[in-house]
């Protein structure tokens, strides 16, 4: 959360006041989501075009896209479970945030290497952020102890993907790569497709539920959406 700096000049110099507004949670903020359920959850900015939304699904937790500033629209209970992460592209604007995701989960208790799935040029970008907090995640450690989920979850584990290839099978929830973003299947069935831009051709020949940033919808997503509820 950005904190607004405020200066003034007196007679006795230079006086420095920091003010900070916390915005309300949304109503869904505190929600429970039963393990079989399938819920799409905003994130980022409500001004930002960037795509961004955090996927709970049969108990797993996948957030497709990290813009700048996104930990601070995340629940600490996501970030803590994040099971991966979903990269749209290498522009700024779709990997700013990565860094924050990395870290902050990491110190909320994450307990395994993030994977997060791209595009062709990935590897490097990972490679570089886990080099650049190396220093810094031992000095946390020295400092402050080992997080709950211990040192070496801390890193970044990349997986280059190309439109087709399967990345992600819990055996109930799978998503695979395609040629705009990604599309998820649960329980045998398609249920979402999410897209970097519009794009007009379904992956699927069967329906799909939602197809996010691709036709039915644009970003951001402002609310929950159920795909499935028990």
């Amino acid at each position: 959360m950005r904190i607004p700096i405020l200066f003034s000049l007196g007679l006795t110099g230079l006086t420095l006041a920091a003010c900070q507004a916390e915005a309300p949670a949304p109503d869904w903020w505190d929600m429970e989501i039963p393990s079989q359920d399938f819920v799409v959850l905003p994130c980022g900015s409500a001004e930002a075009t960037a795509p961004c939304a955090m996927v709970v699904a049969g108990g797993k937790r996948i957030l497709a896209g990290a813009p700048a500033g996104v930990v601070e629209s995340l629940r600490k209970v996501d970030l803590k479970q994040l099971d991966g992460v979903l990269i749209f592209s290498l522009h700024a604007e779709n990997i700013e945030g990565l860094d924050e995701v990395r870290n902050r989960s990491w110190l909320l208790g994450r307990s395994q290497p993030l994977s997060v799935v791209g595009p062709s040029g990935l590897g490097d970008v990972v490679a570089g952020l886990n080099l650049t907090y190396e220093q810094a995640d031992a000095l946390y450690v020295v400092e402050n102890g080992i997080p709950p989920g211990g040192y070496d979850a801390a890193v970044l584990v990349s997986v280059e993907a190309a439109p087709g290839d399967l990345v992600f099978d819990t055996g109930d929830l799978s998503i695979s790569k395609t040629r705009q973003g990604f599309a998820f299947e649960y329980r045998g069935a398609p249920h979402l497709k999410l897209c970097l831009t519009s794009d007009a051709a379904t992956e699927f020949d069967t329906e799909i539920v939602m197809e996010l940033g691709c036709s039915a919808r644009s970003w951001p997503l402002t609310e929950p959406v159920f795909m499935l509820e028990n």
